[in-house]
């Protein structure tokens, strides 16, 4: 996206947000301003303290969804709980498991979708804090940073159950609940751990192709990059360090581990978030989350290994995004 159509994106949605936030000296809507650290990492508690592990089908994962759910309600979203059998990794019985799913119709004469996601579940190794109440955290403070705009297109937010290996995942239950209507989604954004790792980063989606060779890179058939880099342009705008995957690699895309999987195969333009270190890791196509190794999925992955700024400002770049997005002034 070049200068101007970014400042004319930045100007319309600021125009449509004068009465939610002051506007920064650019003219955006300050989204910086709006979202402070402590009220995402008081999300970040609640899912990863006060109610902690929520592997899918738990009672502590069906806990999380209805805060999420009345978090959502308070801000005046309607908000539908879609239950679904889903079989764990290596598990012998199906569980239930739920996505919360918030929306805000469009008043637009032809309104897409909007769709904000992230995973609701967890591992039972730590609490799940950075994988991924964090990105539920800046999901909900996105949300309550929108509760008063009125957009053009459909906004849909949803915290999806059993992302962790579950056949089926919620998203992919989201995704096939929509039928033909998944060809009217605008743009989908994925939330996924982006409060431990070293650096922020946004990536596009893309078809992915694994090699039976193991040590063989995997081939990347390239999808849609226009959400990610209007991502990366606000980043920019709004002086958010965000950067994406590298050229040597996948070459600012990712790989098809997480919800936004489902959408990419449906033909849906991605953005994806997370908190991810790629330089100098042992397996560049891995990457790792910190110099010192993964957090997500082992004892270490608890509150106090979540750095509160990562959170506020991955929830600022959401929020920023999803109102250019669903205003209707920023698309392909």
């Amino acid at each position: 996206m070049n200068t101007r159509r970014i400042w004319a994106v930045l100007l319309i949605v600021a125009a449509l947000f004068a009465p939610l936030a002051p506007a920064s000296a650019q003219g955006s809507p300050d989204f910086v301003a709006a979202i402070e650290a402590e009220d995402a990492m008081a999300h970040v508690r609640a899912l990863s303290v006060a109610i902690g592990a929520r592997p899918m089908g738990s009672e502590a994962e069906a806990r999380a969804s209805e805060y999420v759910a009345t978090a959502l309600r308070d801000w005046g979203y309607t908000v539908e709980l879609q239950e679904f059998e889903t079989l764990p990794p290596e598990a012998a019985d199906e569980v239930t498991s739920r996505n919360v799913i918030a929306t805000r119709p469009g008043a637009g004469a032809e309104p897409a979708m909007v769709v904000v996601g992230a995973h609701l579940d967890s591992v039972d190794d730590g609490t799940g804090a950075g994988d991924n109440a964090s990105g539920v955290a800046a999901l909900l403070a996105a949300a309550e940073a929108l509760r008063d705009f009125d957009p053009a297109h459909t906004l849909v937010f949803v915290a999806f159950g059993a992302e962790e290996g579950g056949a089926p995942s919620g998203a992919e239950v989201f995704v096939d609940s929509l039928g033909e209507g998944a060809a009217s989604i605008l743009a989908m954004i994925n939330i996924d751990s982006v409060g431990v790792g070293t650096a922020l980063n946004v990536y596009a989606g893309a078809e992915i192709a694994w090699p039976e060779d193991e040590n063989a890179a995997p081939e990347i058939a390239g999808g849609p990059v226009w959400v990610r880099d209007l991502a990366l342009d606000l980043a920019a705008e709004l002086n958010l360090p965000f950067q994406t995957s590298p050229d040597a690699t996948w070459g600012g895309y990712t790989g098809d581990w997480s919800d936004h999987y489902a959408f990419v195969e449906a033909g849906v333009p991605v953005a994806y978030f997370e908190a991810w270190l790629w330089d100098g890791a042992a397996d560049p196509w891995w990457g790792q989350e910190t110099p010192e190794g993964d957090v997500m999925h082992t004892p270490g992955d608890v509150y106090a290994a979540v750095i509160p700024a990562q959170v506020e400002m991955a929830a600022e770049l959401v929020a920023a995004t999803t109102a250019a997005l669903a205003s209707g002034v920023a698309g392909p």
